[in-house]
């Protein structure tokens, strides 16, 4: 007779062969589900939900906005980070004291940029921008109230052009 050994259960390498890929994909699964939980993607911009299966826009404050005639230019200002709003209205309506622009990052709601724009003369608009201004922007202009909002897509450089909203 021979005496053949054999090596305890956790020794044997087909074992862990087996094992191996199993393990792994335990451990990458549990890391991938943590990371989906903790992180926030965050709302979208503009005005839009989801029901069932689909995406329905509500266009209800931009159409409000174009039934009051609005329109308006942007421009900023990197080296001061001054930004300027003109805003008018062709049918005369009353043009709000403040406004909110956002300046919305296309994927992640934790880089907008909100920036509260006070009036200095009927309609002219101005406030500091406190952020980055990198990439393509959604910039949204709304009052206080949120009655309304205009919006413009921008993409850089930011400093050497206006940005129209509206029917300008």
């Amino acid at each position: 007779m021979t005496d053949q050994s054999t090596a305890p259960w956790y020794k044997q390498p087909w074992l862990w062969f087996i094992l191996a890929p199993l393990i792994a994909t335990l451990l990458y699964s549990t890391v991938y589900i943590t990371a989906s939980v903790v992180t926030h993607d965050g709302v979208v911009l503009e005005e839009y939900s989801k029901k069932a299966k689909a995406f329905h826009e509500d266009k209800t404050r931009t159409l409000a906005a174009k039934e009051l005639g609005l329109n308006g230019k942007l421009r900023f200002d990197l080296i001061t980070n001054d930004i300027s709003v003109q805003l008018n209205s062709t049918k005369n309506a009353e043009l709000p004291k403040q406004l909110q622009l956002t300046i919305g990052h296309p994927t992640k709601s934790s880089l907008d940029i909100q920036v509260s724009l006070r009036e200095l003369q009927k309609g002219h608009y101005v406030g500091e921008l406190k952020g980055s201004m990198k990439g393509r922007k959604t910039l949204i202009l709304s009052p206080p109230d949120n009655s309304w909002l205009l919006v413009n897509e921008a993409e850089p450089p930011y400093d050497q052009q206006s940005f129209s909203f509206g029917d300008s």
